[in-house]
């Protein structure tokens, strides 16, 4: 059987499981007290080692009697690599207790394992309220409604509790994923015959009164031109392309040239002093 090793670190609970460890392997075998020290000392390493021998030299220079009992150095090794704080620290980790992410399971096996090294001796239903007193609060209302003779049968009611929660989360969010996540197979394919075309615009026609109508073409009767010396327009709207000009002796002489707007400034001006 392999004796386990111990390195001499600064951590009380690696010397608190090597010593358990220890006992475990001493209660195989009917060891004599002075072999189980000699058997636990050639399985030091780095610090323990250096620090067993310098304590076996002081206590030959002291002339004080050397360790040859189990018991004895157990007392000795606490001492030195288990702090004096160490249990009350022990004692206010499990007043403040809780489940928290971990698991149940995990939760009371960090609760037991911390009140077997605190030596924490109480009543079972002291335990099995301190326990109950941590779970979660979905996990705590369902397990308080139940009645438990022993704490193994309340934690695996909460293990129990725990699980069929983790289901009926696990099925809400599935259905959530599925129904958000569902698509049409296919789709059809854009048409742009399909598009509306603009209606076209109705035409507004204005209506004009027909008095007015009446009054605007007797006025344009009315109307002379200059160029033609016809009625019912004026000299910019004629449709005669030729040119009338009167001269003094009251002849009417007609062009077909276009006159130049000078000349026809001119003519109109005679024209109008023989009207």
């Amino acid at each position: 059987m392999k004796i386990p090793s111990f390195q001499g670190r600064s951590d009380p609970e690696a010397y608190l499981e090597w010593e358990k460890k220890m006992e475990f392997v001493f209660d195989c075998y009917n060891y004599s007290e002075i072999k189980k020290v000699k058997l636990a000392v050639i399985e030091f390493s780095d610090y323990a080692i250096t620090w067993w021998d310098q304590l076996v030299i002081n206590r030959r220079r002291n002339r004080e009697r050397p360790i040859d009992t189990w018991e004895e150095m157990k007392v000795v090794m606490r001492k030195r690599f288990v702090p004096s704080y160490y249990y009350r620290e022990l004692y206010k980790k499990l007043q403040g207790l809780r489940q928290g992410s971990r698991s149940v399971e995990d939760y009371y096996k960090e609760m037991e394992i911390a009140m077997i090294r605190a030596n924490v001796e109480e009543d079972r239903e002291a335990t099995m309220a301190r326990f109950l007193l941590g779970l979660n609060r979905e996990i705590h209302d369902k397990v308080e409604m139940q009645h438990y003779v022993e704490m193994e049968d309340m934690v695996h009611m909460a293990i129990k509790v725990e699980q069929q929660l983790k289901r009926g989360s696990g099925i809400r969010s599935g259905h959530n994923s599925s129904s958000t996540s569902w698509k049409p197979s296919h789709t059809k394919p854009f048409d742009k015959s399909q598009m509306s075309k603009p209606e076209p615009k109705p035409v507004t026609t204005s209506h004009v009164p027909q008095g007015k109508t009446e009054a605007s073409t007797s006025r344009n009767r009315d109307i002379k031109c200059f160029k033609c010396q016809g009625r019912g327009h004026i000299a910019s709207q004629c449709p005669n392309r030729q040119v009338m000009v009167l001269r003094d002796n009251g002849e009417i002489v007609t062009e077909t040239r276009i006159p130049t707007p000078t000349k026809c400034r001119h003519w109109r001006m005679l024209a109008r002093r023989n009207i």
